[in-house]
């Protein structure tokens, strides 16, 4: 049960967020879609996004949502999890750079830290 919580604490930080549509995408309860559209209007908002930017955003987020729910229904043990989702969020964060602007991208991490540490609190 706990490598479950720690699990999904890793696939939120890791999708943290898409409006309803990318939730849907990924059969998540009505909380959780809830949740991650308002994480995601967090991320618009401290990151700043231009109207350019936020397809492309959303587009990744997008791309990674199968590969964190295939890790999740994998039923692995919590090492091999967090191996896997460590090297997802690593490409994740690749292409995010690559998007952003330096200091949005910084903030991206930070935001990324901070909603972990919220997550943590949670459990």
């Amino acid at each position: 049960m706990k490598s479950l919580k720690i699990l999904s604490l890793m696939f939120a930080l890791l999708v943290f967020g898409t409006k309803i549509s990318l939730a849907q995408a990924a059969d998540l309860s009505d909380e959780q879609k809830q949740e991650m559209a308002k994480n995601m209007e967090e991320y618009y908002e401290a990151l700043n996004l231009s109207d350019e930017q936020k397809p492309e955003f959303e587009a990744i987020m997008k791309k990674y949502i199968p590969q964190l729910k295939a890790v999740k229904d994998s039923g692995e043990g919590k090492f091999q999890m967090y191996k896997k989702v460590k090297a997802i969020r690593k490409d994740q964060n690749a292409d995010m750079e690559k998007l952003l602007s330096k200091e949005q991208y910084k903030a991206y991490l930070n935001k990324q830290e901070e909603m972990q540490e919220r997550m943590k609190a949670n459990r």
